[in-house]
């Protein structure tokens, strides 16, 4: 644990996020993560959630997507997009700073800020205008423009920006400069100290690999699916496939050595051991989805000696280079290469040791302890005054 500190700066902290951030479910456990960091260096935290009730987001949210899907309309915009929402989030907002007239706020996320001349800094992974261009490969609709516009009236008056990512950081520093902070990626997890041979014994004995995803992902666990109905035709030991984050019903022609887990939360603590058992005896992370394969998980299975088998999508290659070095780099969406590169990495013991300890020492430095103090100097230089 972080010794704590006496930071006469920056005592106190108010951290807005959408999602209780003392729930690990939260945000990929980035919130959970970053405000515990803070506690342990001896801050206070005041935590605030700006998530929209439940009950009023599905009520608006479902009409509007059967809506959006008889009449053929893509877009991102949901109840958390809308006016109504940003009004209440806005009094939300307001409250919590009368409330702590001294704490620096912290937004994870750049939708809202303060809106007045409070300091403060944003923190997250992508701005709605580069994720639709990304995942959606279109501009935006006359409904997502608002938050567009919102988010870069928020970045221009932030105190600090810092960005998860390495290709996001260089995008936002060519407008906002040198208040764009990068410290580099994090591992969410608590450091384990394990014997690093045993474990490598565990995973090359256990025949398992695993994939994690929400349903999102479904379509590379799709692909996922076809390559093991190959691996199963061949003459080699049945390899069992652990899914995390999808249940059968989610693909419900899957074959059986596919073992489907649901969500697991790692704020319940027999399912954060359930996880963790998965991930230290999995030989392989396996995620074949081309834009994006689950970055914060992948991140937690190569501290632990998992080699990944993914698309070399740009943050993700940034972040770690050659993908070969810690894993196997796909290039083809065909099922039959996705078994091949699998096959192969079982089958040859020396060439994914190296890969499973490379994987570790890529991401051995990726610590919140790190990560916040990296932050906290900037404050101290008086980044954020």
């Amino acid at each position: 644990m972080s010794s704590k500190i006496n930071d006469p700066v920056i005592p106190e902290f108010i951290v807005f996020s959408i999602g209780d951030s003392r729930k690990p479910s939260t945000w990929s456990n980035m919130p959970f993560f970053f405000t515990r960091t803070l506690e342990q260096r001896g801050h206070r935290v005041h935590h605030v959630n700006i998530a929209p009730s439940r009950f009023v987001q599905l009520l608006f949210d479902v009409p509007w997507k059967v809506f959006c899907r008889l009449v053929g309309r893509q877009t991102r915009f949901t109840y958390i997009r809308s006016r109504m929402n940003r009004h209440v989030v806005n009094a939300k907002i307001q409250r919590a700073l009368r409330r702590y007239p001294e704490g620096h706020c912290v937004f994870m996320t750049f939708s809202f800020a303060t809106g007045n001349n409070r300091p403060y800094t944003l923190f997250c992974d992508q701005t709605f205008e580069q994720h639709i261009a990304y995942f959606d490969e279109r501009k935006p609709d006359s409904l997502e423009k608002p938050t567009i516009i919102e988010e870069r009236r928020n970045l221009k008056e932030a105190a600090l920006i810092i960005a998860l990512f390495p290709d996001l950081a260089t995008s936002l520093r060519r407008v906002h400069g040198s208040k764009v902070k990068y410290y580099g990626n994090v591992v969410n997890m608590d450091r384990l100290n394990a014997d690093r041979n045993v474990l490598l014994a565990r995973k090359w004995e256990g025949n398992e690999l695993v994939f994690i995803g929400s349903l999102k992902y479904k379509e590379g666990l799709e692909r996922l699916a076809e390559a093991v109905e190959i691996l199963n035709g061949m003459d080699r030991p049945e390899l069992t496939v652990n899914v995390i984050g999808m249940d059968r019903r989610d693909l419900p022609s899957a074959p059986r050595n596919m073992k489907f887990h649901g969500y697991l939360d790692k704020g319940n603590p027999g399912q954060k051991r359930t996880y963790f058992d998965i991930l230290e005896r999995s030989r392989l992370f396996v995620n074949p989805n081309p834009k994006w394969a689950a970055f914060s998980a992948s991140c937690e299975a190569l501290f632990l000696y998992t080699p990944v088998v993914i698309f070399p999508y740009g943050e993700f290659a940034r972040t770690f280079g050659d993908i070969n070095k810690v894993g196997h780099a796909l290039g083809s969406t065909r099922p039959h290469d996705l078994a091949q590169a699998i096959t192969t990495l079982f089958q040859d013991e020396r060439a994914w040791t190296e890969k499973a300890i490379a994987a570790h020492e890529a991401t051995k430095a990726m610590s919140w302890e790190n990560y916040v103090n990296s932050y906290l100097s900037d404050l101290r230089a008086g980044e954020a005054s």
